[in-house]
């Protein structure tokens, strides 16, 4: 699990983000000072000292990626607040909004976006949209060498669940992070952002009453939805 003795799985998976909530009040407010005097000591330190130029981007870098920390945080406690208001409702309504959200990154990436068949759920399509929005963001944060394709369609393979399928073409989940990335902070690899979204796929798949987890794949990766029929 990412940031070993950060946060506890326990803590984090409680009912309610009162938690996490503070824990971003208590860390917004240190880190935007950091960020400020990595600044103040930059400009002073100008081009005269090297090796302090140096020290003050390693600092900053720290900052930054404490900050996208903090930002997956906010993302998760969102998921654990978010009401969950269902009707009957056609997926791809879910999908046209999470790549309506995403449409900058998705033309700025030149990936691809195919659908095959989806079906009509019962659930809570802004909760869905959101679940749909990380997979599409993941996808597109580790493209492989070629341009991103990434597939949704569903599999009519399970009586009690449609089952619906997020392929790509990118450089794949590795086997030895399968049984973590699903937790909070349980990245994939060190360059993999919070380390939040799977998270919160999981809670959204969670209160829908499904599951989610991923199919072996020789190539890039495949993560499977269950949602109840």
């Amino acid at each position: 699990m990412g940031q070993d003795g950060a946060l506890q799985d326990a803590e984090l998976e409680s009912p309610g983000s009162e938690f996490l909530h503070a824990l971003l009040h208590d860390l917004r407010g240190p880190l935007a000072r950091v960020r400020i005097l990595c600044e103040l000591l930059r400009r002073r330190a100008g081009n005269q000292d090297p090796e302090v130029e140096t020290l003050v981007g390693q600092v900053g870098a720290s900052a930054a990626a404490a900050e996208t920390a903090l930002e997956g945080v906010r993302r998760y406690a969102e998921a654990l607040d978010r009401p969950y208001r269902p009707t009957r409702f056609d997926l791809n309504a879910a999908l046209d909004s999470a790549q309506a959200f995403l449409a900058a990154s998705i033309a700025a990436s030149g990936a691809s976006i195919e659908r095959g068949s989806l079906p009509s759920v019962w659930g809570d399509i802004v909760q869905l949209s959101a679940l749909f929005q990380e997979l599409i963001s993941n996808s597109l944060r580790f493209p492989g060498v070629d341009r991103p394709v990434i597939r949704i369609a569903s599999l009519d393979s399970d009586p009690a669940h449609w089952v619906v399928t997020v392929t790509d073409n990118g450089t794949g989940i590795p086997e030895t992070a399968v049984h973590r990335i699903f937790r909070p902070f349980g990245k994939a690899s060190p360059q993999s952002g919070a380390g939040m979204g799977l998270a919160i796929c999981r809670r959204i798949a969670e209160v829908h009453g499904g599951g989610i987890g991923v199919a072996p794949r020789t190539e890039g990766a495949e993560i499977r939805l269950l949602l109840p029929r």
